[in-house]
């Protein structure tokens, strides 16, 4: 099942293939629900950035548990409750100037250790690799998508095509780098993280 653009989200088909371990259909969910759990999330951390990584963390969440996910009847509904409560959870855990604190401190004196650095690097390397191997349109679609931020209607408008043809086009990338990544040993959990939130 191809999934194309969000005219044509099918929420419980969409949930069947994600129990069944459809990254791409993982991927057409948190399209469809990322800027409004951004909104939330951005709503209660008051930080773009911590934001971001509870929204990161919550759907990988997601993730890990998707064979449970068919038998919620209101996926919606479940999706907002248990991302409000992870927010509330996690500033539960220090107010608000303890945890911005603490996350400057994190990013002004945190070193990744050697390893993680050369996993990081090699981890790109074989992303960049695996890109070069697709035609220029689909490596531009990527980047515009992943580099930019853009959704698929504005990437249509910019290079005048429709939203349909940058989504199928952006799935068939996603679907090369996932087979690329995959034949190069690297775990699902990583893959779905380096296609969904990296370059």
């Amino acid at each position: 099942m191809l999934l194309t653009a969000p005219s044509s989200y099918h929420e419980k088909e969409i949930i069947l293939l994600i129990t069944q371990g459809n990254e791409q259909a993982f991927e057409a969910l948190y399209r469809h629900y990322r800027n409004r759990t951004y909104t939330l999330a951005l709503t209660y951390m008051n930080d773009p950035a911590l934001a971001e990584d509870v929204l990161q963390e919550f759907f990988l969440k997601i993730w890990k548990v998707r064979q449970t996910l068919e038998k919620i009847d209101r996926f919606e509904q479940y999706l907002f409750t248990a991302l409000r409560n992870r927010l509330i959870s996690e500033l539960r855990k220090n107010d608000r100037q303890q945890k911005i604190k603490a996350y400057l401190s994190r990013e002004n004196a945190w070193q990744p250790t050697a390893e993680q650095m050369t996993e990081s690097r090699e981890l790109h390397s074989a992303i960049r690799e695996a890109l070069q191997q697709l035609p220029e349109k689909q490596q531009t679609i990527y980047r515009m998508s992943r580099e930019e931020g853009l959704n698929h209607e504005e990437i249509a408008l910019k290079l005048q095509l429709s939203p349909r043809t940058i989504s199928n086009l952006l799935s068939l990338t996603l679907n090369h780098l996932r087979t690329v990544l995959r034949a190069q040993g690297y775990l699902p959990g990583t893959v779905v993280a380096a296609t969904l939130f990296f370059y």
